[in-house]
């Protein structure tokens, strides 16, 4: 009797364990720059340096903070860039992807194992990196940075509303459709 409900206890214990682990029941918590604006970013291109950083204001923008030496990062980004590809055609929207070395960056650094990188992979991506120690500091301490990769979907008003942390293959289409669900509250370039 005792060894039964020993077993019972056990088993309702590893069940909610389970549960929880797998987010059911309880959603989770905002992350903490969700609703924080962001102001420019201290980025510039890594195979173009005339080309001027992007502005988050009045597009849609998914900005992801990711490393060549991240082995989660150089999963994702393919599936980033065919989301960009697919929504080329949509001036609402842009891709910002930021690389990033998880120490303080030496843009030339960092912009050489960048272009390395996406050659070898053969992704047609602006790229961007950080070319202000400063700026770079002050952002993810904004927008609470601590993880690689890091997905910020930003409001045409420059809010942060959602964020990924981390890559999960399903990811891509809850992203896709977070971009689909907030270009409906943007009004049609003219």
């Amino acid at each position: 009797m005792i060894a039964n409900t020993i077993r019972t206890q056990f088993r309702r214990a590893v069940g909610l364990a389970l549960l929880a682990a797998a987010g059911c029941g309880h959603p989770a918590p905002p992350h903490p720059a969700v609703g924080r604006s962001v102001g420019p970013l201290p980025i510039a291109a890594v195979a173009d340096p005339a080309a001027k950083p992007p502005t988050l204001d009045g597009k849609v923008s998914l900005v992801n903070f990711w490393g060549t030496w991240c082995p989660p990062c150089r999963q994702e980004l393919p599936g980033l860039v065919r989301l960009a590809q697919r929504l080329a055609d949509e001036q609402r929207f842009q891709l910002v992807a930021i690389s990033c070395n998880p120490g303080p960056d030496d843009f030339d650094t960092v912009a050489g194992e960048t272009r390395e990188f996406l050659a070898e992979q053969r992704l047609d991506l602006q790229a961007w990196a950080c070319d202000d120690p400063v700026g770079r500091d002050r952002l993810f301490t904004t927008i609470g940075l601590d993880a690689f990769p890091t997905t910020l979907l930003v409001g045409p008003d420059a809010t942060v509303r959602r964020v990924w942390i981390g890559y999960r293959p399903r990811d891509e289409a809850e992203i896709a459709a977070a971009i689909v669900e907030l270009l409906k509250d943007v009004p049609a370039a003219r």
